[in-house]
């Protein structure tokens, strides 16, 4: 686990993207292919807005996701909270108790059998990393050697996490070759914390669900790399 930042990272924290996305007009999520990691803050923004279960705090929050050229994918989340809770600190601790952004990944097409990944990250850079199909979950680490990383960065009235996560590792676990442009997966990305003293359940893709439950695959968005 990382918890150290780097100068672009810090450089990006309030940036405005210079390209616009709107879920309602284009479904697709545009997963632009980047040279640099600094080319991240020029990536289209999604919006994590959608609050279906009534609870007092909607925290806002806002993304942007790239493939970084012989890397992987890069993702930043940003919320819009200040003094957010962060009580873990280790590698794998239930970080979705605390105030938590989280990314869900599923590579495996409409086959919701393979499973995805849950990488669950606090302010801290805490980060709870887990893949399979609903209901038969592990730990990254159990399955595989490589690691994704989480940068994390706090603000006077925000705080920002920056997801690194290998090709290597998306390779390894769904046993396919490398991303490239054209290809397509499913995701969802959430605000959330399951303190009663802040509870909060926020996503980019809408969940029809009575109950609050981030762990439903048929409800995550498309994305394309192009």
């Amino acid at each position: 686990m990382n918890h150290t930042t780097n100068t672009d990272f810090n450089t990006n924290i309030n940036h405005t993207a210079s390209i616009s996305y709107e879920r309602d007009v284009n479904p697709v999520y545009p997963v632009l292919t980047i040279e640099r990691e600094e080319q991240l803050n020029r990536c289209p923004r999604f919006l994590i807005d959608q609050y279906k279960w009534p609870k007092e705090r909607e925290v806002q929050a806002y993304g942007q996701m790239a493939l970084l050229k012989d890397y992987g994918l890069l993702i930043s989340m940003t919320a819009i909270e200040n003094n957010p809770l962060t009580t873990y600190t280790q590698e794998n601790d239930p970080v979705y108790r605390d105030s938590a952004m989280e990314a869900f990944l599923n590579f495996a097409g409409k086959d919701l059998s393979v499973g995805y990944f849950n990488f669950e990250m606090n302010s801290y850079g805490a980060m709870l990393s887990g893949f399979g199909p609903v209901g038969n979950r592990k730990r990254v680490k159990e399955i595989t050697e490589f690691r994704a990383i989480c940068i994390a960065k706090k603000e006077k009235d925000s705080w920002s996490i920056l997801l690194k996560v290998p090709m290597e590792l998306i390779c390894d676990v769904y046993k396919i070759p490398a991303l490239k442009s054209g290809d397509q997966f499913t995701c969802n990305f959430y605000k959330i914390s399951e303190d009663p003293s802040v509870e909060h359940y926020g996503s980019f893709a809408p969940i029809t669900n009575p109950k609050p439950n981030f762990h439903l695959p048929q409800f995550f968005a498309n994305a394309k790399i192009l």
